[in-house]
């Protein structure tokens, strides 16, 4: 992340910026993963909200995106993207019936599936606008959050066989549980659960033609998945910005987190600490982790405390003025996002572009 550009945009403090530079590299990055191993990649909007990402995500390759929730497609769809997977439960039948709605209106929507009750829902809302929507089985394999349980598999893809007006194309495992700082910690899980998706899926297609899809991963394991012949599409998210945590894996250097929160010096005592105007409602403190904090010159100092408006630093650098800005780099990416209406978006090059965050706070 180009950081003196960062810092160098005319906003009041504070506000979250995006190197655009450095997102594009990201972007890119990926679709070379998913490229390689002949993987579809339909990478999850929910880390940046905005449908200008995500169509240069798909300008690049990617085939759509996956969205968490009805409002979020919604958005996308709104904003120009027509392929989506819901890869999340929908149980409540109003939701039902405006994704519905939306295939009606020629969104090729799909949507996760681990309950009969939530699939009879959709099938009632599918059948009333005479749609047929796809969805997939999501399969627990180690999250223990959604989805049933493995041995559950072929008896719940009987009971859905049996709906009208809802395909099953295939099933989706999620591993958001694979985020060990090791490498090979991480494609030790992996192959584990390979072994469990790979014996379901084999087992559906052997009784059903129309099971195509095997859709895996998260930006910790996407790449490992890649490897594997079955595997179908890959769904990471946070890799379009990184984060911290993904470099804390080893998955990106600090330089290629392209998205931070910029704060302005507002308190200091010379040597001891700064205090910038920024605190935990402008940037996540997933896992009580706080940011790194950054300037021109390299990290900053030690973040040593957080509170709702302020972040407190124990400097490394003696020449911090107040008034001076600081970018802290989150360890979340996604859930920094959500905080925001708008970020700025830079490439050096024209103006930095004040960008409305569309999916912000679109939880149902």
């Amino acid at each position: 992340m180009n950081v003196e550009q960062a810092l160098l945009i005319t906003s009041e403090t504070p506000y979250m910026a995006v190197d655009l530079n450095q997102t594009m590299d990201n972007i890119r990055k990926f679709q070379e993963i998913a490229n390689k191993g002949h993987k579809t990649l339909r990478p999850h909007s929910k880390t940046h909200k905005i449908p200008y990402l995500a169509k240069l995500q798909m300008e690049e390759g990617a085939s759509g995106v996956c969205v968490q929730k009805v409002a979020e497609a919604e958005v996308m769809f709104n904003g120009g993207i027509s392929d989506i997977l819901i890869s999340n439960e929908v149980i409540d039948k109003r939701k039902c019936d405006r994704i519905a709605r939306l295939s009606k209106n020629n969104c090729r929507i799909s949507v996760a599936i681990d309950s009969l009750e939530g699939a009879t829902n959709l099938s009632e809302s599918a059948a009333y606008l005479n749609r047929v929507i796809p969805v997939l089985i999501d399969i627990n394999i180690g999250m223990d959050r959604c989805g049933i349980d493995p041995e559950e598999v072929l008896k719940f893809h009987s009971e859905l066989k049996k709906l009208p007006n809802i395909r099953v194309e295939g099933i989706m495992a999620y591993d958001g549980q694979v985020h060990s700082p090791r490498a090979v910690e991480r494609e030790e899980m992996v192959n584990r659960e390979r072994v469990i998706v790979h014996d379901i899926f084999q087992k559906l297609k052997k009784t059903d033609p129309d099971i195509k899809v095997l859709t895996v991963g998260g930006t910790p394991s996407s790449e490992i998945w890649s490897h594997f012949e079955e595997v179908s599409e890959i769904q990471p998210g946070t890799y379009i910005f990184y984060d911290m945590h993904c470099q804390e894996m080893g998955l990106c250097s600090m330089d290629e987190v392209s998205m931070g929160v910029v704060g302005q010096v507002m308190s200091m005592k010379q040597g001891k600490r700064i205090v910038l105007d920024a605190g935990y409602k402008s940037i996540s403190l997933d896992q009580g982790v706080y940011p790194v904090a950054v300037n021109q010159k390299g990290i900053v100092g030690k973040v040593v405390s957080m509170s709702e408006e302020h972040t407190v630093i124990k400097p490394d650098q003696g020449d911090i003025k107040l008034g001076s800005k600081v970018l802290l780099l989150p360890y979340h990416a996604c859930t920094t996002t959500d905080f925001w209406d708008y970020t700025w978006i830079y490439d050096g090059k024209a103006l930095p572009v004040m960008t409305k965050i569309m999916g912000r706070g679109k939880r149902e």
